[in-house]
């Protein structure tokens, strides 16, 4: 059945049921997800069996491959098992001839075989023949980065099936760090339980230990202390992890991040916004004590201090690009810069560096 559950849960399932689809086209931008994808499906078809396996599969290139070598393999016959696998990277290189037989293949397809088409960075064009005949006829799954609640059930979801828990906080740590870098936030997990092994607990202490100095909690505290004009301590953070190897573009797009949360922020609180609802608005993770904690920086944040602070975040962002000073110092006078401008809008005075 076409176009029949585009989530990875849904198609282990009707795997595990025994449900497979002859065609399969599999694309998107989240690599991690993909390769699980076609992961499951290269497992029911073809099974445990290595010997077996490797007489049944073939593996074609998009590029170098067409309709035709495709449907030659799908129709022959498997070796010692009951079905063969016929596997197309790069599918959406694969060249367009004959559009005809493989909607011909469609609506008979062999019994015996099961294609799989795999994307790579490209995304199939469903202009053309071929694939507005596979959008009819095969099961279509595409997979995009996670967002927001998505991406938080994910790390939970990926933490249970490695056989672990992890903290809100921990979560909330990793999320914001490596997210939406599924690959990445894999990876960081079992980093981390190798770290603590033999538990299978993940703390935030054990993440930060993972994670690197430079690359966890202290980037959100350098955000957080810059966003609310605490310089001196802002400049401590920035130049220990400046000093950890962290890249100046990252650290401002994280304080740019951050001020626009909270610029956004006033706007969705004043029109009743808060908790899970806030969150989702402002693409956080859901976790309740984090939530708290950005209602409290939101409420503190100067509401007339949101324009000024976003511009010096703009050309902080242009002297970076222009190499019109080093680095460091350019984030070093923004964050000075900040200090002012909140202090300047919450009516305190700030004295003169």
């Amino acid at each position: 059945m076409p176009g029949r559950g585009a989530d990875l849960a849904t198609l282990r399932r009707d795997l595990a049921a025994g449900r497979i689809d002859p065609v399969y086209l599999v694309s998107g931008e989240e690599a991690f997800l993909k390769e699980e994808a076609a992961r499951l499906i290269r497992e029911a078809v073809l099974g445990s069996n290595g010997e077996a396996a490797s007489w049944n599969l073939t593996t074609l290139e998009g590029g170098t491959c067409s309709l035709a070598d495709v449907l030659d393999a799908a129709r022959s016959l498997p070796m010692f098992a009951s079905r063969r696998l016929v596997w197309v990277r790069e599918a959406e290189r694969i060249r367009e001839s004959e559009p005809e037989a493989l909607r011909e293949y469609l609506e008979a397809p062999a019994p015996t075989a099961c294609i799989l088409l795999t994307a790579g960075t490209g995304k199939p064009d469903f202009r053309k023949a071929v694939f507005k005949a596979l959008q009819r006829k095969a099961r279509v799954l595409e997979f995009e980065p996670l967002k927001g609640a998505a991406l938080t059930r994910w790390i939970q979801s990926r933490t249970r099936e490695l056989g672990a828990e992890i903290d809100d906080e921990a979560a909330s740590l990793l999320e914001m760090h490596a997210g939406p870098d599924l690959l990445r936030l894999d990876q960081e997990l079992k980093k981390a339980l190798d770290f603590v092994a033999p538990s299978n607990r993940i703390t935030s202490e054990a993440l930060s230990a993972t994670l690197g100095a430079a690359a966890a909690g202290s980037i959100f505290e350098f955000a957080e202390r810059a966003g609310t004009g605490q310089a001196e301590e802002a400049i401590r953070l920035l130049r220990g992890i400046l000093s950890e190897g962290e890249e100046p573009p990252r650290l401002l797009f994280l304080l740019a991040r951050h001020l626009r949360t909270l610029v956004l922020g006033h706007g969705l609180m004043q029109s009743g916004q808060r908790g899970r609802e806030l969150a989702q608005a402002l693409g956080i993770p859901p976790y309740p004590f984090l939530i708290d904690k950005v209602q409290k920086q939101i409420r503190a944040f100067p509401e007339r201090a949101g324009e000024p602070a976003l511009r010096l975040v703009l050309e902080a962002d242009r002297a970076l690009k222009s190499g019109s000073g080093k680095p460091p110092g350019v984030l070093e006078r923004l964050v000075l810069d900040l200090e002012r401008v909140i202090g300047e809008s919450s009516g305190k005075r700030r004295a003169t560096r």
